[in-house]
């Protein structure tokens, strides 16, 4: 991990935490999505801030035709690793205090949301698919809908493509006016501004712009994190995180 990179937003009941390549892979389909030694490797990411990786809810990101790229899953300690692999979900949402919730990503925003009021916590994979689908504001109205009220969620983004890097080859939602301004049109492709345009959502669903936090490490220039555009199609970093018990 790298201590200038780690979120310093949330207040001391939570933990968040974000690896990058000295922690090693947190996911490599080739090897399989929990192959042993990738295991180990989040089991060590866990250990080094202080969590048992037993207790803690690894969230699967699922790419298929028939995915909504919106699935919010609610979870507690069933939904850990002592009883199951993984959750399959875009976004993952508890109450429970001292379960973590892990997401590797490479590129797109792992995004922790927390109420202090409520004492609920989620974490959003916030890529291209799940950005279309307009999750942050699922995400939010999944909070109010468990009692929160939106001005009170503290936001923060993870190490990310950045929006003069993360360049799509063709882009089909420019007649969509929540975009407008969040994509570059040039010669050699779209350009896409995720953060700026989930922190549009996250701003329009009530979040105050103070409380959401935006990690300016760009994944595909730094080389201490894995790009997946860049190349690193094996190599994930995760964000880890939880209510402390």
């Amino acid at each position: 991990m790298i201590l200038a990179d780690q979120p310093d937003c949330f207040p001391d009941n939570i933990l968040a935490a974000v690896s990058s390549k000295g922690d090693g892979t947190m996911l490599d389909k080739a090897m399989g999505v929990h192959n042993g030694s990738i295991v180990s490797n989040r089991t060590r990411l866990c250990a080094a801030n202080g969590i048992d990786y037993g207790d803690t809810v690894y969230q699967r990101i699922i790419y298929e035709e028939i995915q909504t790229y919106a699935h919010i899953a609610d979870v507690d300690e069933r939904s850990t690793t002592k009883y199951v692999s993984e959750i399959a979900a875009d976004a993952i949402y508890t109450k429970s205090p001292g379960i973590a919730i892990m997401l590797p990503v490479a590129d797109c925003a792992a995004t922790v949301i927390y109420d202090p009021i409520c004492s609920a916590l989620a974490v959003a994979h916030l890529g291209r698919h799940s950005s279309y689908a307009k999750l942050a504001t699922k995400v939010v109205e999944h909070f109010i809908a468990g009692g929160s009220r939106a001005e009170d969620l503290i936001v923060w983004m993870c190490p990310h493509a950045g929006k003069d890097s993360y360049r799509l080859d063709w882009f089909d939602q420019q007649n969509d006016p929540d975009w407008q301004g969040y994509y570059d049109e040039r010669a050699d492709g779209y350009y896409l501004d995720l953060a700026g345009f989930n922190t549009r959502l996250f701003q329009q669903g009530g979040v105050g712009s103070g409380r959401i936090h935006v990690s300016p490490v760009d994944t595909m220039i730094d080389e201490r994190y894995f790009s997946h555009h860049n190349g690193d199609t094996t190599g994930r970093i995760a964000v880890v995180t939880m209510i402390r018990g």
